[in-house]
């Protein structure tokens, strides 16, 4: 009966452990639905336009990016453009919402993000090995009232997790906690670009902003030539 009892445990046992999933494996099935690693390696330069909305207020925004290099965020708002700028170990910014003229060098708390900040957020789980960045497997839950995985990961600027759904693997959203409070962010409308699945809505909640942005991409062009010299800081 004893004989009995431990082979039932065992076989039951059995399919557990062969079907549970490692971050590592989670990640290269992500990896793998955004298009494969070497499709997103081959991603050198990114230009991505956005029509965004908060509060009833219009806005529009461009992103440049050379990707581990450099990154020029453009946001219009109310007549006045917002600019962030990072490039390589320096970042600026001009901000008239601010009262901000002038390009003003960013502050050191914003360029921890370094980096990882000209990385395309869509696509930042394909970039963690190489980044070195500590991550784990929390477990499966629900989000979104989807079946995903919740993957920790430790960031230059902050803890975040991010959940990906346990079917097709695609990104469905983050948390992170930072000096700057609690981020999220949702990610849907998927469509092909040049070979690669990427969000073309986005919901994003931020501590700087007193209501949640919907952001959709309206134009996005990948490996399109970029000048360098928007990068620099204004004298």
């Amino acid at each position: 009966m004893k004989k009995q009892l431990i082979t039932l445990v065992a076989l039951v046992a059995i399919p557990t452990f062969s079907f549970a999933q490692t971050a590592d494996e989670v990640i290269d099935k992500h990896v793998a639905a955004i298009g494969g690693a070497d499709k997103i390696a081959a991603v050198k330069t990114l230009e991505m336009d956005q029509s965004m909305a908060v509060m009833g207020m219009e806005m529009t925004a461009k992103n440049v990016y050379v990707v581990g290099q450099s990154l020029r965020s453009d946001v219009s708002v109310m007549g006045q453009q917002i600019t962030n700028v990072f490039d390589g170990d320096k970042g600026w910014m001009i901000n008239p919402m601010a009262g901000g003229n002038t390009a003003q060098d960013l502050p050191a708390e914003a360029l921890k993000a370094g980096k990882t900040a000209t990385e395309p957020q869509m696509f930042h789980l394909a970039y963690l090995k190489a980044d070195k960045l500590p991550y784990e497997l929390v477990g499966k839950e629900k989000f979104k009232e989807k079946d995903a995985y919740n993957l920790k990961v430790t960031r230059p600027e902050g803890v975040y997790n991010y959940f990906i759904a346990a079917d097709d693997y695609q990104l469905l959203g983050l948390k992170g906690s930072s000096p700057q409070g609690e981020t999220s962010a949702t990610f849907s409308d998927y469509k092909v670009v040049d070979g690669l699945s990427v969000p073309h809505t986005f919901e994003v909640s931020n501590p700087q902003v007193p209501a949640p942005i919907t952001a959709k991409i309206t134009k996005l062009t990948i490996n399109s030539p970029v000048d360098n010299t928007i990068f620099a800081k204004p004298k």
